[in-house]
C-alpha cells in the first residue's frame, strides 16, 4: 500500500498566497458542506466526488502547460479542475448557464486526454474519432469541448474568479442530485 500525502499536507506546504490560500479553503468548505469525498489521484492531484460523481479535481503543482513535470516548484500552484459529466450532462448544464458562465467555460475550456487533442484537427491528424467531445454552439460559434474528466481548467483563481468556479460546482452538484433521484 503506497502512503499517498494527504490535501491538508499538500496544501499547507505549498499554498502560502493568502488569495491562494482564501479561494482554497472556500473550495474545501463548499467540498465539505456537500460531504464530497477526495481521493489522492496522483503526485499533488486530487478528485473530488458528489454521490459517487467527479465534480472537481484540485492540483497543486507547477502549471497547466506543464503540470506533468516534477522538478518545478509546486508553491503558490493552485489549479482547479471542472467536470461538468459526458456530453449530454455537459450540454445540458451549460445551456442552463447564462452567456456570461458559458463563455467563462469556453474561454478556459482544457483537453482531459490526447486522444483527439480537443479538436477535429486533431482528430483528422491522429485518424481517430472520439465521441467525448461536445461541439457546443454558442453564439453562431460551435467549440469543441472535452467532456472526458475535467474538461475546464484555472491556474490560481482569485477570490472573484473563484465566484464563477462556485457557481459551475454548485450547478453540477444540483445536475447529479436531479441524475440520480430519477
Amino acid at each position: 500500500m503506497h502512503n499517498h500525502p494527504t490535501i491538508e499536507a499538500v496544501y499547507n506546504q505549498y499554498i502560502t498566497d493568502d488569495a491562494l490560500r482564501q479561494v482554497a479553503e472556500r473550495l474545501f468548505t463548499i467540498a465539505h458542506v456537500h460531504k464530497m469525498k477526495h481521493r489522492w489521484v496522483s503526485w499533488h492531484s486530487f478528485t473530488f466526488t458528489y454521490r459517487g460523481t467527479n465534480v472537481f479535481n484540485v492540483t497543486m503543482r507547477a502549471t497547466l502547460s506543464n503540470k506533468g513535470v516534477r522538478k518545478i516548484d509546486p508553491t503558490n500552484h493552485f489549479i482547479v479542475q471542472l467536470s461538468l459529466g459526458r456530453t449530454h450532462e455537459a450540454e445540458q448544464l451549460l445551456l442552463t448557464q447564462p452567456h456570461d458562465m458559458q463563455m467563462e467555460y469556453i474561454n478556459n475550456r482544457s483537453i482531459s486526454c490526447g486522444i483527439c487533442a480537443g479538436t477535429p484537427q486533431g482528430q483528422a491528424a491522429r485518424g481517430l474519432t472520439c465521441d467525448k467531445v461536445l461541439y457546443f454552439n454558442h453564439a453562431g460559434t460551435t467549440y469543441p469541448l472535452c467532456t472526458v474528466n475535467f474538461g475546464y481548467a484555472w491556474h490560481n483563481p482569485s477570490p472573484d474568479e473563484f465566484e464563477k468556479i462556485e457557481r459551475f460546482i454548485l450547478a453540477r452538484t444540483e445536475a447529479i442530485d436531479l441524475f440520480k433521484s430519477k
